[in-house]
């Protein structure tokens, strides 16, 4: 069986590294086009955490976890038709 040399290979993708001349960024920069900007908070995620403020703000008394979303739900929907409009 005849023996095949992975060095050609290895040559040219060698080559390739060294050859880039694009610019480099220091370790730890992420360039502007790789950066990934947040997304707004999903509506569910707003009612869920202004339920729970509700809750916290009853100091946490049990029993109207469904009167809360709702409201939240409310409060939601108004602050963001007051944005809209």
């Amino acid at each position: 069986m005849p023996r095949t040399s992975t060095r050609p290979a290895m040559r040219a993708a060698r080559r390739s590294i060294t050859n880039d001349t694009s610019p480099r960024l220091p370790d730890g920069i992420v360039p502007e086009s790789e950066r990934h900007t947040p997304q707004p908070e999903s509506r569910m995620n707003q009612i869920a955490r202004r339920a729970h403020e509700i809750y916290e703000a009853r100091d946490g008394n049990h029993g109207t976890a469904v009167e809360d979303w709702l409201q939240a739900e409310r409060e939601i929907d108004e602050s963001e038709a007051k944005t809209e409009g």
